[in-house]
């Protein structure tokens, strides 16, 4: 038997070895949490041989691994053990690598025919005995810069026709859309519209006065009021984006067209197809109209005229570098960035809108 001195002295090294032993465990589980955030999707896929080798290791723990592991679940660990255990080879891992001639054959199907989405060239594929999984062949697609479902929208990146004829002819093109808004009478709420016009190029704004009934003479007076508009800008509106709405007349549309332009109408059912007009106009509803209750005609334009100014002057664009239309270059740095200085506010509506100026010295 062993002295006490002699027992204790062990129980304390032993101690000590555990305590250090459970600190380098956790400084292993840390090395691989952080691995495994920086992996896209947070997962690990092992291939057989690295199956293996990790199965090696847990026998020499007895498979004892439910504290240390941290690769994979344990979950998967244990029907590893039972595959093992059945004698069945671990398969390969990841999808099969698309041969170079069947990408080019994908390719061509979708060039050769403009209709064909992704279901269309799966199945075509099929019937020549091919096999390439749905999103296998939108990555194709979308790497090509075709468009992968001809009747659903386009992905970011992807290059269609009405893309192509939007990106050329920006500077000459004017987008128009009309937009409600219920105003409250002592005789009822009436809905009151409003015309707008967005100038592709450069994001000026023309809004026309608001209307309970949009009759052929208003559609006529606001397009020249627009043109009027477009040639103090110095905007050529070669051609003007509208939908099928039955309040564009046809006399609206006489007053727009051109030898080489004119009104171009979207299709059916596809507002993103003017997105330009539908971006604005949720922007308008989003930071002004939907915070107001108008209860004249008069108040509407009020509002609305006051938020085209403000567009038009002082509220920045994502599209244009964050700078407010007409600014074509971002303002000289200061030399003491740390020192914000006094900053000025400007408000409309209330504070619905606010610009911020730096005060002259």
């Amino acid at each position: 038997m062993l002295p006490k001195w002699l027992t204790a002295l062990l129980v304390l090294l032993q101690e000590a070895w555990s305590t250090r032993r459970d600190a380098h465990i956790r400084f292993l589980k840390l090395q691989v949490e952080i691995l495994k955030e920086r992996l896209p999707g947070n997962r690990v896929i092992l291939d057989p041989v690295e199956r293996r080798r990790l199965m090696k290791v847990g026998a020499e723990l007895q498979h004892r691994v439910e504290d240390t592991l941290e690769i994979v679940s344990i979950k998967t660990y244990r029907r590893w053990q039972r595959e093992e255990r059945g004698g069945k080879e671990p398969g390969k891992v990841g999808r099969p690598r698309l041969t170079k001639s069947l990408r080019e054959l994908i390719i061509r199907l979708a060039k050769e025919n403009g209709g064909w989405g992704v279901r269309r060239i799966v199945g075509e594929l099929k019937k020549l005995a091919l096999r390439a999984s749905r999103s296998t062949v939108r990555r194709v697609l979308v790497d090509e810069k075709i468009l992968p479902d001809p009747e659903r929208h386009a992905p970011k990146g992807v290059q269609t026709p009405w893309r192509k004829f939007i990106a050329i002819h920006m500077n000459v093109m004017v987008a128009c859309d009309f937009f409600c808004k219920t105003v409250w009478t002592p005789l009822g709420k009436h809905m009151a519209y409003v015309l707008t016009f967005v100038h592709l190029g450069s994001r000026k704004v023309f809004v026309s006065p608001s209307t309970l009934n949009p009759t052929d003479e208003w559609m006529q007076q606001q397009a020249r009021n627009a043109s009027m508009w477009a040639d103090e800008e110095g905007i050529d509106v070669r051609f003007l984006i509208h939908d099928r709405d039955t309040k564009f007349t046809e006399a609206f549309d006489e007053h727009f067209k051109r030898d080489r332009g004119g009104p171009v109408l979207t299709p059916y059912g596809a507002p993103v197809a003017n997105c330009f007009a539908e971006s604005w106009i949720g922007s308008l509803k989003r930071e002004c109209l939907n915070l107001l209750f108008c209860f004249s005609l008069r108040q509407l334009d009020h509002v609305v005229q006051t938020y085209a100014d403000y567009h038009n002057k002082f509220r920045p664009h994502q599209s244009l570098g964050n700078r407010p239309v007409g600014v074509l270059e971002d303002p000289a740095p200061q030399e003491a960035p740390a020192e914000v200085g006094l900053i000025r506010r400007q408000r409309w509506l209330g504070g619905l809108l606010n610009h911020y100026y730096r005060q002259a010295a």
